[in-house]
């Protein structure tokens, strides 16, 4: 069963047009993290981690996506899947925030405070189409003995939906429609008046959008619709049938109603009557 909306949906823009791609989000964790800690540097996982240094004289983090995993199908009609999406930040901090042998400090944050403070940072953070960010777990990586820097690394997973791309219609483009009124709430009577089925067997009546006809011929003889003739209400044509009463070159006496109809033709700002 498909999705049903409770009213219209306008559309939304989005800058940039994919706004839960993958660099999309790693760049909104990165911004978000940049505006709550300003003691270490904030950046990307480098393309070369081997050849990765750290400079900053307190540390960094540095975010990277770690993968996702899909769920199963949410709808029959299109292909609509949970996608859970992890990111994994690491910590590289040339101070573990302990003394040996005295208590937790230092001259500037350790490792143990960046690890609270991007949970607390994260934790929560909700980026536009997502679901909030919610922590999965941290551990210790390694001790790099000759740069001097402990390193830990804390993940985090988020959700949004993976849906189908939508394949573009291959419908011809508008030229011209009619809509008709619904519900007669605008309906005229038109007066009893004389008509002649032309060669063709046809009969257009001066209105569209007929209700209510009736068709009486000589001798006051009432002719049967879909025996005697057809008619296209929205048109306002009655057509003679073979076999039936009614026969082209025939005079006939027709009582009708009609209503309002609008006539839009594209590139029109507004349609006319």
């Amino acid at each position: 069963m498909g999705a049903m909306l409770d009213s219209p949906w306008d559309g939304q823009s989005f800058s940039p047009p994919t706004a839960i791609d993958i660099a999309t989000l790693e760049s909104a964790i990165v911004a978000q993290l940049q505006s709550q800690i300003d003691q270490i540097e904030i950046a990307h996982y480098p393309d070369q981690p081997e050849s990765y240094r750290l400079v900053h004289r307190v540390g960094a983090a540095l975010v990277q996506y770690h993968g996702a995993r899909y769920g199963d199908m949410l709808d029959t009609a299109a292909i609509i899947q949970t996608r859970l999406l992890e990111f994994a930040i690491t910590i590289l901090m040339r101070d573990l925030g302990w003394s040996y042998g005295g208590d937790p400090g230092g001259t500037s944050p350790g490792a143990y405070a960046m690890l609270e403070a991007v949970r607390a940072a994260l934790t929560g953070f909700r980026i536009p189409g997502c679901r909030k960010m919610y922590p999965l777990g941290e551990r210790f990586v390694e001790r790099d003995s000759q740069g001097g820097v402990w390193i830990y690394q804390i993940t985090f997973a988020l959700s949004t939906l993976a849906v189908e791309t939508a394949p573009v219609a291959n419908f011809p483009s508008f030229v011209t429609g009619i809509a008709m009124e619904e519900g007669g709430q605008t309906t005229v009577a038109a007066g009893s008046a004389s008509y002649t089925f032309d060669s063709s067997g046809q009969i257009h009546l001066p209105a569209g959008n007929v209700s209510d006809l009736s068709v009486i011929a000589s001798g006051n003889q009432m002719l049967k619709p879909g025996i005697d003739y057809s008619v296209d209400p929205v048109a306002g044509v009655i057509t003679a049938l073979p076999g039936g009463a009614a026969a082209a070159g025939q005079t006939v006496e027709i009582t009708y109603s009609y209503a309002d109809q609008v006539i839009a033709a594209a590139g029109e700002s507004s349609p006319a009557n």
